[in-house]
């Protein structure tokens, strides 16, 4: 296991006492759902940005598709807005 370290950070009370709440009901120490929540976090973000990234290759490419085209994509599939 690496080594930890210790930061600080503040919260609303509220969000506190919810955080509490949770570790109680898991019967886990709060810095674990932290340390959960945290992961989570990185891991959505370091996704969502290889998404992005992928995407802004792909149009400095020239594999764009208009907008037009993906409301047609959309009503044919049935998922457009009305």
């Amino acid at each position: 296991m690496s080594a930890e370290k210790t930061i600080s950070f503040r919260a609303d009370p509220e969000k506190i006492d919810a955080l509490d709440s949770l570790a109680a009901a898991q019967d886990r120490p709060r810095s674990y759902l932290i340390n959960q929540a945290i992961t989570n976090y990185i891991e959505l973000h370091a996704y969502q940005d290889a998404l992005v990234r992928k995407g802004l290759e792909e149009a400095r490419k020239g594999r764009v598709v208009s907008h037009e085209e993906v409301v047609r994509r959309l009503k044919r599939t049935g998922r457009a807005r009305p």
